[in-house]
This record gives structure tokens, sequence and C-alpha cells, in this order.
């Protein structure tokens, strides 16, 4: 009995040396196998429970931190892989996997000198090991190329010291960009490049939450309680933001002057600040109402913010102005652990748009920051773009200033639809419409679902379904009648007498929208086609209204080419709807949805 008790009391003792010295006892070494196995296969969370269950029972073994440093790495969470990593260094610090774990969450942490650090720490134990001599490799050339990058991009700035403060401010703090860099080309137009090779997948920005300014902020800001004490109803919620710059923009000692100073003194380019000589180009188009109206809203806020808030009087109407167009051109919609909220990001807002974007961005709840990983790979020198979205030439022009090149699919213009006051069912129908016989429409060159619009009077189907209740006759009517009177909306093609009446209102509202304008699309064709202009506003100008024009006569054209196929009989139509159907296009989409259902079901 005392022999059996004193080799139970060996067995425990033994166990626990065991678990001391990290070797695998039964339950976690089988637990760290399962997880390897997961790893292998790819099932990264299920390995994640395996090994954090594995250290639970033995805290002390190394191999497991290392393991879940890697899995953790998998799961792109890199700050929870570098605690693993250096756990593991602490548990074993003669082993060279852990450095090399470390270095591979310091890179994409993107810290690359704290890398190469953690790779020289490790050759030092294993000289030999080709992961650790390629990674050092690789950080050494990275940060060799990007030293002489920036020695060769710092000459380029007559900006140089306002961007130098924000870097300096940024990097202070913990803002992380060692690939990119700011360039200038004129007064009101600068960009980001790169410094090197940046491959897809790649993080390049990071900016801590207290480095970004939200709508909160403002809100809890000196002025953001007073307008709130004031009870004045804020109609646009970037108010909030633009008059908390305009207190911190008086404040020289605000944690944000070294933003505030590298923001756009004036927007020259903006429209709502055109005079005559810009708008005479406009002659025309929609964007010169839509800028006035922008220019009335604007004031309306300002004026209803000073009546009831008398702490914002100080601050000029222009200054409101100035801070409700940086948040508009550089606004990202951000989700702050679980609350969404309108946010300025220093630098990721310097980046200009391009439709395809290199970049994709969110708010990492886990590294409490701001993330903007590359979804391309990107030259080194290239100027990095984000995407604003998809948008009408007009939004772009009127809120961000420019224009973009070939957006025939967003590209609108403003057709108006009215009511014929011969109309057998005149009286019946202005009342269903509560007496506005005229309807505005700005929409695109198209028939499909896919449209940018914001409101249903974008949507090129509900300007023809409201054409088609328009022009609806006797029995056509009946099947449009609601409990509430008439639907305008989701009124699919009724007959070809309507539709032809449809395509022939809707070409003359299009000539009337064209004859509003004093000069014809062949001579911007032509001024764009030479590129000769006086400045980017002169060019933007001759954009915007050729954009317009340009959807004007697709409207024009689709009338011409479609009122000839809806008179064809079925068995003349069948041949051509064939190849509408092999070959897409705009114009082919309107006679496969449209034009042949109405010709092959006539009766």
């Amino acid at each position: 009995a005392a022999m059996a008790k004193k080799n139970r009391r060996q067995k425990r003792k033994a166990a626990k040396n065991a678990q001391a010295s990290g070797m695998d006892s039964g339950a976690e070494g089988d637990l760290k196998a399962k997880g390897t196995k997961s790893f292998v296969q790819g099932d990264y969370k299920r390995a994640m429970e395996y090994f954090t269950k594995a250290i639970e029972l033995n805290p002390k073994d190394h191999t497991l931190y290392s393991n879940r440093a890697a899995t953790q790495y998998q799961m792109q969470s890199y700050a929870e892989a570098l605690k693993d990593a250096q756990e593991c260094i602490k548990l074993k610090p003669d082993w060279h996997k852990g450095y090399l774990r470390e270095g591979l969450a310091f890179e994409k942490l993107l810290q690359y000198p704290e890398a190469k650090k953690s790779y020289t720490n490790g050759l030092k134990i294993a000289p030999e090991d080709p992961s650790l001599i390629k990674h050092m490799k690789a950080i050494e050339d990275l940060l060799d190329e990007l030293k002489l990058s920036e020695q060769e991009s710092a000459a380029d700035n007559p900006d140089g010291d306002r961007f130098t403060r924000l870097v300096t401010w940024m990097k202070d703090g913990g803002c992380k960009f060692p690939k990119l860099y700011m360039k200038y080309y004129t007064e009101d137009y600068r960009g980001v490049h790169t410094l090197c090779s940046i491959p897809a997948d790649d993080m390049v920005l990071y900016v801590p939450q207290n480095f970004i300014m939200t709508t909160e902020m403002a809100k809890d800001s000196a002025i953001g309680k007073a307008i709130r004490r004031s009870r004045y109803d804020i109609r646009s919620a970037h108010s909030w933001l633009a008059c908390y710059l305009c207190q911190e923009k008086h404040d020289l000692n605000s944690f944000w002057k070294p933003y505030i100073d590298i923001l756009p003194d004036k927007y020259s380019n903006m429209p709502i600040f055109f005079e005559d000589f810009y708008k005479n180009f406009l002659k025309g188009s929609y964007s010169l109402e839509m800028a006035a109206n922008r220019q009335l809203d604007l004031r309306s806020e300002y004026e209803g913010i000073c009546r009831q808030c008398p702490e914002f009087r100080k601050f000029h109407h222009l200054e409101f102005v100035w801070g409700r167009l940086v948040v508009i051109t550089r606004n990202f919609g951000l989700d702050i652990h679980g609350t969404e909220t309108d946010a300025l990001v220093p630098y990721a807002d310097m980046l200009n748009h391009m439709p395809e974007k290199q970049t994709d961005w969110k708010f990492d709840n886990k590294l409490d920051g701001f993330t903007m990983v590359t979804n391309r790979s990107v030259a080194r020198g290239e100027q990095i773009f984000d995407s604003y979205g998809r948008k009408c030439q007009g939004r772009y022009f009127v809120n961000y200033g420019f224009t973009i090149d070939n957006n025939f699919n967003d590209n609108d213009a403003v057709i108006l639809a009215d009511l014929p006051a011969d109309d057998p069912h005149y009286s019946m129908k202005v009342g269903c419409l509560h007496g506005r016989r005229v309807r505005e429409f700005q929409v695109p060159a198209h028939y499909s679902e896919d449209s940018t619009g914001q409101s249903d009077n974008n949507h090129p189907r509900n300007m023809f379904s409201f054409f088609r209740f328009l022009h609806a006759r006797d029995k056509e009517l009946m099947p449009l009648s609601t409990n509430e009177g008439y639907k305008l909306k989701n009124i699919e093609p009724i007959s070809i007498r309507n539709e032809i009446a449809v395509l022939k209102h809707i070409q003359r509202k299009a000539r009337e929208s064209l004859a509003r304008f004093p000069d014809p699309l062949a001579l911007d064709h032509k001024l764009l086609k030479e590129n000769r202009f006086m400045d980017m506003n002169h060019r933007n100008c001759v954009m915007m209204r050729s954009g317009e024009k340009e959807t004007l006569h697709w409207f024009i054209r689709l009338a011409d080419m479609a009122i000839p196929m809806l008179k064809m009989p079925w068995k003349d139509l069948k041949r051509q709807a064939a190849k509408c159907h092999q070959q897409r296009s705009r114009f082919n989409y309107y006679v496969t949805t449209v034009i042949v259902p109405l010709v092959k079901n006539q009766k």
C-alpha cells in the first residue's frame, strides 16, 4: 500500500513537471492536435477554440501561443497575434519561431522597423532558418525603398511644412501609413501616392479612434452642447461636424489644428461659388438650379442655428459653408463599436475618387481604429484611389466639384412629364395628381432597374410608369385603380398604343430640354476632344452639360428606333428580337423587356 501511494505521488509530480515544461499532457495534446488539423484544413475559428482550450489547460506551453498567433494572423486579428507571439517569446526566448510570429504581426500592423528587429532577434538564434531569412530580406528591401522614396517625394511639395506637421502629429498619435505620401498638384488638387509597390490585401492606413472626428464628438463639444441647449432642430447631420470645425478652426491650441491646417482654405471648384463667367457655360443645365438650391439650404441652416443659438453668431456664414463643404467632400460613414456616425478621417480623406475603387475601408473594432486595405496591387509611385460610390454627374459636380469622364451609365438629365390638356380623363387625372399636372424627373439614359438615384424621381422606370398613367385611356385605367386612387409607380407596359404615346411624349420633352442649351452636343464633343480649356472649372462645366445632352439624345433616339418596332407584326420582329437577346445594350434591354412582350402578346 505504501509503495502504491509513493507511485501515485511520483506520477502526480511527473505530470506537474510535464505541464511546467510544456510537454503535452493527454487532454492538452489532443486539443493541440485537433487545433493543428483544423488550422491545416483552413477552419481557423475551430482551430482558435482548440488552441485556446489547450492554453487554459497548460498556459506554460510556448508552442500553443505560437500556434494561436498563427491562427490569429490568418483571421486578420493582428493585434491579438502580436500578443500571443510576445507571450510565446516570454515563455521561450531562445525559440526562433516566436520572433517570426512577432515580426509577421508587426508587418501587418504597419510597424516595419519593429518587424525588422523581431527577425534580427530570430536570426541570432536560428541564422539558417529560411523563413526568417526570406522575411528579413523583404523587410530590409522595403525599408530601403521607403527611405529612398520619401527623399524623392519631399522636394515635390510646396505645402511641405503643413503636411509635415500633419504627418508628425498623426505618427506621434499612433497613426500608421508607412507606404504612402501626399503629393501636391495644384492649390485645389492633391492626392495620395505609394512609396513602394503594394500587393492586394495589404493594410496601408491605420487611424486610431481618437484621431477620428465624429458627429458624436461634435455634439459633445462646447458649440455642440450650445446648439443642443438651444433646441434647434439640425436639418442635416453634416451640420454638427461643420459647426465643430468652425469652433476648432478659431482655437489655435486645438488638438485638430494640424489637420485643419491642411484643409482647403477655399472651394473655388464648387458650383455654388461660380460667378456669371462659369454659369454662362452651364446655361440649360439642371446643375445651376441644384447649386442655387444648395446655397439656399446652407443659408437657411446657418440662419436657423444663429436664430436659436447665440453662441454660434460669432461665426460667419461663409465659415459655416466652408465647414459643410469640408464634411460633404471628405465624410466617411462608419460603424464605430455599434454606433453609426459621420466621420472625418485624417489622411484617408486625401484619396481622390476613381469609380473602380482600389481600397476597402472600415472601422475595425478589434484594432479600435480606421483601416484602409488595398483590394488590388498598386505600383510604386502610383496614385492610390478610393471610390465615392456611383453617382449621377450632377452630384459629383455640385457636391464634390469635379466630373467623371465616360460616366455614360450614370449621366442624367431633367425631363418634365406634363399631363396633356386635351386628355379625355384630364379632370380625374389632375385630381389623382393633387393638382400637380407637371412632375420633374432627373433620370439616366436607360430603362434598367439599375440606378444610382436617391429618390423615386431619379429612376427611369418610375418615369415611364408615370408617363404610362398620363396616357392611359378608358379600360387601360381600370387595372391601375386602387383604394387610394390610381397607382403611379410600377406600371408595366400597358399597350402598344400607350407605349407609342409615352415614347413620343418623352421624345418631345427631351427636345424641349435640349433647346434650353445654347450650344449643340457636337461642340461639347469637339471641346473635350481638343482638351484646351481655360481651367478645370471650364472643363467640368462642359463635361456636365455634355452628359445631360447625351442623355436627352438617347431618349430621342429611343423613340425613333422603338416606335417602328412596336408597329411591326410579331413574325417580322422575331428575328430582330433574337439579336437583341444576344447583344447587351441599353436599347436592346428596352426591346426585350418592353417591345417584345407587347408585340408578341397583342390581340
